[in-house]
């Protein structure tokens, strides 16, 4: 594994969204030399997800009554009170916003904030037990003082809990905070409250976490009762009041400020072109696809600041020779150029200076950005003129490869595959395949999973339950899981492996792989005894993913592909085969339509799109899958292809079998639906996918409409939201008044091949009378060979019983 397990390590960005029970911190590649590293301080957590500890042992009331009197005793109070009905936040704002001032503040400090559990649909998320707890991890920015952190909890908790001996910890990075009483009062309403956590003892990396303290009885209780329970409500977030923090012009901090991993929000950035030229625009998106990978699960928001350097923060700026900002003292240029300068405009901002004496040496100071950053240093760099590897089809550091196969420890981290207690939390890890990968004739791939857990004398009832995105797969039984008698004979007890076939359909461009341990409740009577809670649970990093022999073959166009995969652009990580066609009079918003896409290409892909082709004019593009972003519909080359553009599927309506039967003998089915008029098939934004006009078998992705900031806007919105992603889909899709709707579904033409023998039964499954012509001339051909054969047989016994046959020989 060491090899494969490098090169995976280096250039796999985690793309896939944090997960429970999965601690991911250091794997951001804007960790830099000294920032927190899992293992430091012994505590792993992953941006934004929330960890469980394994329920304590059963608690003597004595001793028990006593740690709740020293908590009391050192704790602080906090007040709560029932949740605002309106769902108003603290203040009485409506809400707490990203980037939102308040005006009890400094004028300098900015206020945002994060929920608890940021990535996770479900409406809470629970507390069970005598001693439970569960924490979220978060980040301070480099170039943030935090000056106020205010913890906005909302919660419900069991009725059946005695107030004066349960209670709710909030501790931040082990330390005790606050403690909440549980007063039978309140157990029935949602109660809300807000707690002023110290910002002194703030790290780099921090974990907050929740611990309740559960009592239903005076007497011996289960540890495990039902009636020990609270639940934190899906509105808890963390409010950040942050003053920013100047950085020294050094471009040895890269990513930072431009890219901060301790931030778990979306990342926004400004870009300044300049006279945007089509080798300029090429730098842009080289730029913005490396912050895309950067950013992974958080995603970008990308815009053109066309009105000069911005008021405040930090922007990337792309300059030519001749070409000066107002306050900054720019570099002398002898050569691709790279340099960090503080905004004039905000002392605390920063401007990334990306320049050269032509647009070939600024998009080679690009290409050294992307690839080298941690090389840099200084306030200004001449860049070396890094020649990126050739990429190879389907190799992008995010995706699994299909000509090995994978260790599941190269996907995640070896300490976040082991669990412990009796209920633990499931092992999560992201897994993008790329989307081509054909399910004809083949249904599963193999997974060989090998697994450990402690072993016990009774196992009957304990499983491992595989599943993928929440589905279910496949549950084994733990203790039973020899392979033959061989391996019964043979097995340790505790460490054992089984092939698991995973349904290929359920592998999608982005899913989440998971393995829940699940033990029997252990029977206890009260007053029992104490329960110690020593089991552990993990899976082996040496499990193995086999998509090796699957052949890459896709039906097109497929916009749910390019939406989650940026597919076909990014069957090459670098776009090395891609070609974007804007029109001559493109925009701002047209331009940073073009930045959020290939940021969200570069999120997927894991890797800055250094082979990228911007072009004005519709010339050589054999051999390149293109995506066409334009707003005038009346010339240019979106006018030429307008009858490429797929039509809308009619409307459906409910109708008699009759009505179907005349339909059916009536309608031509040779006939061809009348192409959509390119003048706006709908009010608002659309994206249509067609087989390039110029080369057979390569793509066109046209994202047009109104243009503006509507077009940007409504582009963020399709990337990005994901309540809507499952209508993403098909060969049309619509984007109007938030709402995007598939219109077509039409797949015209097929992307990759299958081999010759497989694309032969392909061919013929997909047109069964040719195979039953083939079945009857192969029949009447065998039917003259046997017939002329037995024709053959006969007359030669003729021969043998003929007179002629008998006559003597006279010459002897």
């Amino acid at each position: 594994m060491g090899q494969h397990g490098s090169r995976l390590s280096s250039e796999r960005h985690q793309a896939d969204r944090p997960v429970w029970g999965a601690r991911r911190f250091s794997a951001d590649p804007g960790v830099r030399q000294g920032d927190w590293q899992p293992g430091e301080s012994g505590l792993e957590p992953e941006a934004g997800s929330v960890m469980r500890t394994p329920k304590r042992s059963w608690l003597n009331l004595r001793s028990c009554l006593a740690a709740i009197a020293a908590s009391l005793a050192c704790a602080t109070w906090a007040q709560t009170e029932p949740a605002n009905p309106h769902g108003e936040s603290v203040g009485g704002s409506a809400g707490w916003n990203a980037g939102s001032y308040d005006g009890s503040k400094p004028a300098s400090t900015r206020q945002y904030a994060i929920r608890l559990d940021p990535y996770s649909n479900a409406p809470q998320w629970d507390l069970r037990g005598v001693d439970a707890r569960r924490g979220v991890a978060f980040g301070v920015r480099e170039d943030q003082h935090i000056r106020g952190l205010t913890l906005d909890l909302a919660y419900t908790y069991s009725s059946a809990l005695l107030e004066n001996l349960s209670h709710l910890n909030v501790l931040l990075n082990g330390g005790v905070i606050a403690t909440l009483p549980l007063p039978a009062r309140s157990a029935t309403s949602l109660n809300r409250t807000q707690i002023d956590l110290p910002v002194a003892g703030l790290e780099p990396y921090n974990v907050l976490e929740l611990q309740l303290i559960g009592h239903y009885t005076m007497g011996c209780e289960n540890p495990l009762h039902q009636d020990l329970w609270v639940s934190i409500d899906q509105s808890s977030k963390l409010v950040f009041d942050a003053e920013p923090r100047a950085l020294p012009d050094d471009l040895g901090i890269l990513p930072v400020p431009f890219f901060d991993a301790r931030d778990l929000r979306m990342q926004k950035m400004a870009f300044i072109l300049g006279r945007p030229s089509d080798r300029r625009l090429e730098a842009a998106g080289i730029l913005a696809s490396w912050l895309g990978a950067l950013a992974s699960y958080r995603g970008t928001e990308i815009s053109i600041a066309s009105e000069g350097i911005p008021s405040s923060g930090h922007a990337i700026i792309v300059l030519g020779p001749n070409e000066s900002l107002p306050g900054v003292d720019l570099p002398s240029i002898q050569g691709p150029t790279l340099a960090m300068r503080t905004n004039p405009n905000d002392l605390t901002g920063k401007l990334l200076l990306v320049m050269g004496r032509d647009d070939d040496e600024i998009r080679k100071a690009a290409v050294s950005l992307a690839l080298g950053a941690q090389t840099l240093s200084g306030p200004t760099v001449q860049a070396k003129d890094i020649q990126a590897e050739p990429r190879k089809p389907y190799d992008a550091p995010n995706w699994l490869p299909t000509d090995r196969p994978v260790y599941l420890g190269e996907l995640l981290p070896s300490g976040d595959m082991t669990v412990a207690g009796f209920d633990p939390p499931p092992i999560s890890m992201g897994v993008r395949l790329p989307p081509d990968l054909s399910g004809w004739r083949t249904l599963t791939v193999p997974m060989d999973l090998r697994y450990r857990y402690t072993p016990l004398s009774k196992v009957e009832d304990s499983t491992l339950v595989v599943l993928i995105n929440q589905q279910f797969v496949q549950e084994v039984k733990l203790g039973d899981s020899y392979e033959g008698a061989w391996g019964a004979l043979t097995q340790v007890p505790g460490i054992a492996s089984q092939t698991i076939p995973l349904p290929l359909p359920l592998l999608e461009s982005q899913a989440q792989l998971q393995f829940q341990f699940k033990y029997p409740t252990p029977l206890r009577t009260e007053c029992g005894g104490s329960m110690l809670d020593t089991r552990h649970s993990g899976i082996d990093p040496q499990s193995t993913i086999d998509l090796t022999g699957l052949p890459h073959h896709m039906a097109m166009p497929d916009l749910a592909a390019f939406r989650t995969a940026g597919f076909p652009y990014s069957r090459m990580a670098d776009l090395s085969e891609s070609v974007v066609l804007l029109s001559q009079n493109a925009g701002t918003h047209e331009i940073a339509t073009f930045l959020t896409i290939l940021g969200k290409i570069g999120q997927t892909t894991g890797y800055p799109a250094t082979g990228l082709t911007v072009r004005r004019e519709a010339n050589d593009l054999e051999e390149k899958d293109l995506l066409l972003i334009a707003t005038d519909d009346s010339t240019g080359i979106l006018a030429r292809w307008r009858d490429h553009i797929p039509a809308p599927a009619p409307e459906t309506t409910q109708s008699d079998w009759w009505t179907s039967l005349k339909r059916f003998f009536t309608t031509n089915p040779f006939s061809h639906q009348t192409p959509l008029p390119l003048t706006r098939p709908v009010n608002g934004v659309y994206v249509a996918g067609f087989e390039s006009p110029v080369t057979s078998g390569r793509s066109v992705v046209v994202v047009a409409g109104e243009g503006g900031q509507s077009m940007q806007e409504a582009v963020q919105f399709m990337l990005f939201d994901d309540d809507q992603a499952q209508e993403f889909q098909g060969s049309l899709v619509s984007v109007r008044n938030d709402r995007i709707e598939s219109l077509s579904t039409a797949q015209t033409y097929y992307v990759g091949s299958l081999g010759v023998f497989q694309s032969v039964l392909w061919f013929l499954s997909d047109h069964p009378g040719i195979l039953f012509v083939i079945f009857l001339v192969g029949a009447v051909l065998t039917a003259v060979v046997l017939y002329l054969s037995l024709r053959a047989r006969a007359q030669s016994r003729l021969l043998v019983g003929s007179p002629s046959a008998h006559q003597p020989n006279d010459n002897v």
